[in-house]
This record gives structure tokens, C-alpha cells and sequence, in this order.
């Protein structure tokens, strides 16, 4: 079953559906909350709350064309609505591990050093960021969602979107100058071997 096709069974009251909904955002909802603030337990308290407040209101909801998006947008408006909201600047960096090289276990051991290398580095520069460009980038790169998605999440407009994405990777493009070197030496050492 698709996330539209739960959506709906769970608005018609099926509680297996919000369950398996639950069960499949849960995850990747903690994560985003810890973008958005460093007190755990309010990350938690905002997700319970947004289920039982999803689950009392399930009538009245309409269809969604994104569920993600939808739980995004309500999360982090509860959230940062929260006057007990401590910000924070974890902007969560979880760049999946790729394989450059195959063949031997030197090779390998080699390129997977080399990727968590430049995870580092990302990860270093984008701390480096403003929150407000942390955020923009973890939500279009990690979370895969548009600019419309984003300005809705956000509350802000589209252009302000597509701004804050441009300062962000001209702000990352001047940070990791400076490692430049070091990405093609040993990307050139893994190529040589």
C-alpha cells in the first residue's frame, strides 16, 4: 500500500493505517526536529502530539499528494512555534555511503576512508552556515523536497527559497575552497591504485 492509499484508509479511522504511517515516518520526523531544535524531549512531544492531534482531526483532513510533506510542514510549525524551542545547528549530514571503487579490500578501504573524508568536510562546512541556509539544504539535498514544498514548510516564499539555496552553495563553494586540493589528491590516489 502506497502513502496515499494509507492516508486515506487512515482518515477513514483505519488505525492499522496510522500505524504503519506512524511506523514509517517516525524516523526520519526525529531527525528533522533535531535540525530545527536541540531539546529532545520537545522534538518527541511535538511528534506525539502532532499523531494524536492527526488522529482526532482524521475526518476533516483532506488528501495529500505527499504525506512527508505534510508531516514536515505540521512538525515544524510545532516546533518553532514552541517558546521553549532552543535552536540549534546540527545540520544532520547523512550523505549516504557510495562505493567509487571495486576490486580489492585495499581499494575499498581506500575509497570508503576517502567518502568519510569528504563527509567531514561537508559536514564541517555546513555548521558553517547560517541555520536558515542549514535548513533550506538539508530539506531540498537530505529530504529531496522542492522549492514549493520548502517555501510551505518554511512559510516563506519560493524566491526566498531559491535565494537562500543560492547564498548557501556560494557560501559552501568559498568554505570548501580551501579543500580543494585535498578532494582531487585523494581522489587521485584512489584512481592511481
Amino acid at each position: 500500500m502506497n502513502d496515499a492509499d494509507l492516508w486515506r484508509s487512515f482518515r477513514s479511522g483505519d488505525d492499522h493505517a496510522f500505524s504503519l504511517l506512524y511506523q514509517s515516518y517516525i524516523e526520519v520526523l526525529y531527525k528533522y526536529g533535531h535540525k530545527l531544535t536541540v531539546d529532545s524531549e520537545l522534538v518527541e512531544d511535538a511528534i506525539q502530539d502532532m499523531f494524536i492531534e492527526l488522529w482526532n482531526s482524521r475526518q476533516r483532513l483532506s488528501d495529500t499528494d505527499s504525506v512527508k510533506f505534510y508531516l514536515f510542514r505540521v512538525l515544524r510549525r510545532k516546533i518553532t512555534q514552541n517558546p521553549l524551542a532552543r535552536k540549534t545547528t546540527d545540520c544532520g549530514v547523512e550523505v549516504m555511503d557510495q562505493k567509487f571503487f571495486s576490486g580489492s579490500a585495499e581499494n575499498q578501504l581506500i575509497a570508503a576512508e576517502s567518502e568519510n573524508t569528504r563527509k567531514k568536510m561537508l559536514g564541517r562546512a555546513l555548521l558553517k552556515l547560517p541555520p536558515r541556509q542549514q535548513e533550506v539544504v538539508n530539506l531540498r539535498f537530505f529530504n529531496e523536497f522542492n522549492h514549493q514544498q520548502i517555501a510551505d514548510i518554511m512559510n516563506i516564499s519560493i524566491q526566498s527559497v531559491h535565494n537562500t539555496l543560492q547564498k548557501s552553495m556560494k557560501g559552501l563553494r568559498e568554505i570548501l575552497s580551501d579543500y580543494t586540493e585535498i578532494i582531487l589528491v585523494i581522489t587521485l590516489i584512489c584512481l592511481c591504485k
